[in-house]
């Protein structure tokens, strides 16, 4: 508790009178808080226990007559500077500096949304998956966003999934804003943008143990892409597009199409990237049961350029296509 004007002496005779007999009471936040007179009063009554003192109403501060008393601990306010805190404290340092540079959650970040250490612990892993899904839901879009849904099944879904949310907001700007956009400073971007955020969970998922779907709404129009996380470290992975399934780890460059579902078109599109000297390095396809339309979604080693994507799209059957760099 900070010390304000309706704070100072909070703790006086009055707050020690409706205390049960036998308290004990601890300050360890501001020494304005408790009135030391009442304190003494209290503990000489037998109407208080004891108590513990970990700040003063001034330093140095050693004249009270509370300071003779057997049953006061008093203790100085040096609990972060033990040798063992101030080596935690730089392990801490050098954790968050890390986690910064490689795309990590910085979780002591000044404004970022609160969550408990165990809720942060679960849901960090699929914040990248987060980040991800809301740049590629952008980029298969025309430009322009008004609403967000993101929802989240399986296990995620029984913790507080805010900062999850906010990771998809990154994720839809990042790189269509003047400044850089990142968990702090994202919601306040989209809401100045005019772009609304609708988060919903369920804890039950039928084929995933998590799954996060992210749908992006222009106008009329809705773009929906779906991941969730594979292995030990919850490595994010592509599971749908456009209302197809499939199942793709992500990767720096990632090119989709809709198409007519006939044979050949998977080694048409890989023999223009091969003329562009773009290699593939892994591809899935999701298709409608019975044959008609066909999602591919690959990802490369280099960026695919729209002209190439444009060739693609001239050939015989093919519909839509876009290529993203995330």
């Amino acid at each position: 508790m900070p010390k304000t004007p309706e704070t100072v002496d909070l703790i006086d005779a009055e707050a020690i009178a409706a205390m049960k007999d036998g308290a004990q009471l601890v300050n360890c936040a501001r020494g304005e808080l408790v009135d030391l007179d009442a304190l003494a009063a209290g503990l000489e009554s037998g109407k208080l226990a004891g108590a513990a003192l970990d700040v003063f109403p001034s330093e140095p501060f050693t004249e009270h007559p509370i300071f003779a008393r057997e049953d006061v601990v008093f203790t100085p306010h040096l609990g972060a500077s033990t040798a063992e805190a101030q080596d935690r404290a730089g392990v801490v340092t050098a954790e968050q500096v890390t986690a910064a540079l490689t795309g990590g959650v910085v979780t002591n970040a000044v404004n970022i949304v609160a969550v408990r250490p165990e809720v942060m612990e679960a849901l960090a892993p699929f914040v990248p998956l987060c980040e991800k899904l809301g740049r590629l839901a952008q980029g298969l879009g025309d430009g322009t966003v008004d609403r967000v849904t993101a929802e989240f099944r399986g296990r995620i879904a029984s913790h507080d999934t805010r900062l999850l949310g906010i990771a998809v907001l990154v994720g839809i700007l990042s790189g269509h804003t003047e400044e850089p956009v990142n968990l702090v400073n994202a919601p306040q971007m989209a809401e100045e943008r005019g772009i609304e955020l609708v988060e919903t969970r369920d804890t039950g998922a039928e084929d995933f143990t998590e799954l996060v779907t992210v749908r992006l709404g222009s106008g009329e129009d809705w773009v929906e892409v779906a991941g969730t996380g594979v292995g030990p470290h919850n490595e994010p992975y592509l599971v749908s597009v456009w209302g197809e399934s499939f199942y793709l780890p992500f990767a720096e460059h990632l090119a989709v199409f809709r198409y007519a579902d006939r044979p050949g078109m998977i080694g048409r599109v890989g023999t223009m990237l091969g003329e562009e000297s773009v290699n593939i390095i892994s591809a899935a396809v999701g298709a409608e049961p019975g044959g008609g339309r066909a999602v591919m979604a690959l990802t490369a080693d280099a960026p695919v350029r729209e002209e190439t994507v444009a060739r693609i799209l001239q050939l015989d059957g093919f519909s839509v296509g876009r290529a993203v760099d995330l």
